[in-house]
């Protein structure tokens, strides 16, 4: 709603001697009817003045309150991201220590060629066909049975 500026009343007219003393006359009021209407003017403007203030101070207000909130919100957010970053280093250290260690028990394990050699010595010595001592107690024990029969 534009604001309207005040009409400014006409200038009083020159009047010469305003009391005149033994002329009888009784000196013209003067006019304030102009002058009120000017005031009333100036009262309503300076309260929606005062309104819009009001308005802005308690905007202002509000968003200070929001920001406020807002701030210890993402402060809140920002600790427990914090937190949440440390967990996952530790974490990251412990693998890497458990990685390590799996690494240095391969390096102990032995490799492929190494099992090809085994494997043909087993080939070639065929184990299967090994006996135990208890079998050949009991078969030399058969054959001295057999001879002294």
């Amino acid at each position: 709603m534009p604001m309207q500026e005040p009409t400014l009343p006409p200038p009083p007219k020159k009047r010469e001697g305003i009391l005149k003393f033994g002329h009888g006359q009784q000196p013209e009021a003067p006019d304030f009817s102009g002058m009120t209407s000017d005031i009333s003017t100036l009262g309503r403007r300076l309260r929606l003045l005062e309104e819009g203030f009001t308005n802005i101070r308690r905007f202002f207000q509000v968003t200070e309150e929001n920001v406020i909130a807002k701030n210890k919100h993402f402060s809140a957010e920002i600790k427990t991201l914090a937190s949440d970053i440390m967990e996952i280093r530790k974490e990251i250290h412990e693998l890497r220590e458990k990685l390590l260690l799996v690494i240095k028990e391969l390096q102990t394990t032995a490799r492929k060629e190494e099992v090809k050699v085994l494997e043909k010595y087993i080939n070639l010595w065929n184990p299967v066909k090994f006996v135990t001592q208890n079998e050949v107690e009991s078969i030399i024990s058969e054959v001295l049975g057999k001879k002294q029969q």
